[in-house]
């Protein structure tokens, strides 16, 4: 009997040839690399993540210089390059827009006393919140975090303090934005006290690593602390506190924010410290292009 014999034949892959025209005709129309750049950078993402997938070119377009190329245009400012990013990092970016936008909720107590934070301790009269703020001048409304608006947190003759807490991954940012790229953190609060009674203000932001279980002292990888006695010149007066955060190592993931004060008069009702206008801003990272980055990509350079 013969033996039958198996004649399909296994097809040949066709190895990507950045020189062809594989996924540069469309409708038997050549469209150039540079165009086609264009109309990616102007979709939208779900269309960008679908296209990344058609051939191995637009593959290497969307993922080499469309992303980046798009982060630009939602940051409205250059943002590192480099050939070790990985691409989700953009797109996440894209997504979440984390940078240059306020991190903390509920800054000057719009929402109430007890929105967005945790209440540590409120002594005397506990928290309250006072619209306008009582004598004291008016918030600086050249500041764009008050949005026009007149609302701060007042304590009272016990210890009030509050705190919250922010997770860098949930608002968008990647372990390696964070670890590798690690841009400057810059943290602020505006804080003042009654003309006719002299107060204490505090504040602690700490930058935390994950996963820690313990108490904030112990998981911190950078710490900045505030005190501020509040008396004679000092009284009747806006301060803003400010700190930014630098070159600060590997592991961070959360930053906490916890404020509060008290009055030294120890007067019933709500004479102690006062702060509006919390901000916790994750700036863009300074960009240092090397020559690499600045080269035309290779798929483009035809």
């Amino acid at each position: 009997m013969g033996q039958s014999h198996n004649t399909t034949m296994t097809p040949t892959r066709v190895l990507f040839n950045e020189k062809g025209d594989n996924g540069l005709v469309l409708c038997d129309k050549y469209i150039p690399s540079e165009l086609l750049v264009e109309i990616f950078c102007n979709s939208n993402l779900k269309t960008l993540l679908n296209c990344q997938l058609v051939c191995q070119r637009w593959k290497m377009l969307i993922q080499s210089y469309v992303w980046p190329k798009k982060v630009e245009m939602t940051l409205g400012k250059p943002f590192p390059r480099g050939k070790n990013i990985p691409w989700g990092v953009f797109y996440l970016i894209c997504k979440k827009k984390p940078f240059e936008r306020n991190l903390i909720k509920n800054h000057s107590g719009g929402d109430g006393v007890g929105r967005h934070w945790q209440i540590i301790s409120q002594g005397g009269d506990q928290w309250a919140i006072e619209n306008p703020p009582q004598g004291v001048p008016e918030l600086p409304m050249t500041e764009s975090v008050f949005e026009g608006k007149q609302n701060c947190f007042v304590t009272s003759y016990h210890f009030c303090f509050k705190t919250q807490q922010i997770d860098l991954i949930d608002e968008g940012f990647t372990p390696y934005v964070l670890d590798v790229l690690q841009p400057p953190i810059e943290v602020s609060e505006w804080y003042s006290c009654r003309w006719d009674c002299p107060a204490v203000y505090e504040c602690q932001v700490r930058l935390l690593r994950d996963g820690m279980p313990l108490h904030p002292s112990f998981s911190s990888v950078d710490v900045f602390q505030l005190h501020d006695n509040l008396e004679g010149e000092k009284q009747n007066k806006w301060f803003r506190a400010s700190h930014v955060f630098e070159n600060y190592g590997t592991g961070v993931r959360k930053i906490n924010f916890c404020h509060g004060g008290i009055d030294r008069s120890f007067w019933a009702g709500h004479y102690g410290s006062k702060m509006a206008g919390a901000c916790v801003y994750v700036r863009v990272p300074p960009v240092q292009y090397t020559q690499d980055d600045l080269d035309t990509p290779p798929i483009l350079d035809e």
